[in-house]
């Protein structure tokens, strides 16, 4: 005996796959997806088979696909078309997916740093033991440093692109090991972002020197040196790179005072110190 087909009303489809009952009858009216049929009184019906088929055409449609290739593929029904159209769409889903994990990689990184804070006394040097992070480094930057905001957003938008950036994410600087000996602060020798990926690139385990700056970035160097003689009459020696963190920057403030900058020197203890 063969099976009875359940059919929809125009509303009812709309409601299942969650359309307006205007889209149905613009598709319609386009071409685009047509209903199973028409009964005596001129009101359209719709199957449950053509739920499949609607969610793939609004999936499509979701991704940028444009009406006009889409019905191109609907109407020739093409095995080898869709077949490169999936490899297409593949590419950009992909992409979308990195643009989400970055945007939600900064929104974790915001309430982390929030969470840091709420143990910090300002003015206090920390020597903390910290993990190995993998992170992904620029070329390094000119011998003048980058003592301008024009000279910062230029590489920063180079490292950005460098990296596949889709988004503003925390990008922080290093400075090498023989700029802090040279005490030369106001150098940026690397822009760097922390990864979560092996990128063959680290920040080291060991112990840090940890202290945040708080103000306008041009005043770092008083900061700098405040770590720096911490550093030297507790007994430790500097044996690693400065890493600095922006965690309160004009993307959070308009305010340069509430700045807040997060400085990590690689330090070891003296031996005779020990």
């Amino acid at each position: 005996m063969e099976r009875k087909t359940k059919t929809l009303t125009t509303g009812e489809f709309a409601s299942y796959v969650g359309v307006k009952k205007d889209t149905l009858f613009y598709y319609d009216k386009i071409n685009l997806f047509k209903p199973a049929g028409k009964l005596l009184n001129g009101y359209r019906y719709y199957t449950y088979d053509q739920i499949k088929s609607f969610s793939t055409l609004q999936s499509l449609r979701k991704l940028g696909v444009s009406i006009e290739e889409l019905k191109e593929y609907l109407s020739s029904q093409n095995t080898h078309k869709f077949i490169q159209m999936a490899n297409q769409q593949t590419v950009i889903v992909e992409k979308e997916i990195e643009k989400l994990l970055q945007i939600q990689r900064f929104f974790k990184q915001i309430i982390s740093t929030e969470e840091e804070l709420k143990g910090v006394e300002f003015g206090k040097v920390y020597v903390q033991k910290t993990e190995k992070k993998y992170i992904l480094l620029s070329n390094k930057t000119s011998n003048e440093g980058m003592n301008t905001v024009e000279e910062w957003s230029e590489q920063y938008n180079h490292f950005g692109k460098q990296i596949g950036l889709q988004v503003p994410v925390p990008i922080g600087s290093l400075l090498t090991k023989d700029t802090l000996i040279q005490e030369r602060f106001e150098r940026v020798d690397y822009l760097f972002s922390y990864s979560e990926l092996d990128t063959g690139q680290s920040r080291p385990e060991g112990l840090y020197a940890i202290y945040y700056h708080e103000g306008p970035y041009k005043n770092i160097e008083s900061s700098y040196l405040h770590v720096t003689n911490f550093i030297k009459t507790e007994g430790y020696s500097i044996v690693g790179d400065a890493y600095e963190e922006y965690l309160y920057d004009s993307m959070k403030t308009n305010n340069e005072e509430e700045y807040l900058t997060k400085i990590s020197i690689q330090v070891e203890k003296d031996l005779k110190e020990q």
